[in-house]
């Protein structure tokens, strides 16, 4: 058995999964599809700081975003 791995843009994944389900069934044993495993330069500085944040709204020290008041807040005042 051997093993491919293709890099394709994640747009055109369907088209290559049409392709594989079409083939004869002793073609292909199996497929996965992997996660893109793309660099983001600021995904630890943004984990860190939601984790602030969350220590933050914990300890008192930052406050959560009342969705319920603010929307009926809005409503009150499209209805005046």
């Amino acid at each position: 058995m051997q093993t491919i791995h293709i890099n394709i843009d994640e747009n055109k994944i369907d088209v290559l999964l049409n392709i594989i389900k079409n083939l004869k069934d002793d073609i292909v044993d199996s497929y996965t599809v992997s996660p893109v495993a793309c660099q983001d330069t600021f995904y630890d500085a943004r984990k860190k700081r939601l984790q602030r944040l969350r220590e933050d709204i914990k300890s008192g020290k930052e406050s959560m975003y009342d969705f319920d008041a603010s929307a009926d807040n809005l409503i009150r005042e499209l209805q005046a």
